[in-house]
């Protein structure tokens, strides 16, 4: 996108709050993972990933599960079609087995689901040997899936993409 995305202005807000504000009625606390601290309208805190020259999802996750020491639903902020229904049908299938549980249609989603403090120790064996794949990550932990449509889970990853969300 050439800018961080958290930071995009979406419906009155910047992208980071209004999910935020979206979900907060189903989660007692949310955090944002991030590189940097950023201002934001809820006044949310952030869990900040250290790691400085490799940009890659796992080491946010490590760095989630360490600070909070507890399962954890994980939400990209570039996925603003999401409900809060699907969220919930999600959380469901998850208590159901306290497994990691994520969402999948044409694709698997790593960024969207819970991941169980128990995932923990797999995630530091993946960054020692220097994988940080997350599909991989999932097959490892033996993670569920529950079926979304694909409208739910598209992301913003160009320009288009933002211009078409803010259109639509």
């Amino acid at each position: 996108m050439g800018t961080r995305k958290e930071l995009l202005e979406f419906h009155g807000t910047n992208l980071a709050s209004f999910q935020a504000n979206k979900f907060k009625s189903i989660f007692e606390e949310i955090y944002f993972s991030s590189k940097e601290v950023f201002e934001n309208s809820l006044n949310i805190s952030s869990i900040l990933d250290t790691t400085k020259d490799i940009f890659a999802p796992i080491f946010g996750l490590k760095t989630i599960l360490e600070v909070l020491q507890k399962d954890v639903f994980v939400l990209s902020v570039d996925t603003p079609f999401l409900t809060q229904e699907s969220v919930k049908n999600l959380l469901f299938s998850y208590e159901k087995r306290k497994v990691p549980t994520f969402f999948k249609n044409d694709k698997i989603h790593p960024l969207i689901g819970v991941y169980t403090y128990k995932s923990l120790q797999i995630i530091e064996e993946q960054i020692k040997k220097q994988d940080y794949k997350l599909l991989k990550l999932l097959d490892l932990i033996k993670a569920n899936f529950v079926e979304i449509p694909i409208q739910q889970t598209r992301n913003l990853n160009t320009p288009q993409d933002y211009k078409e969300a803010l259109n639509g």
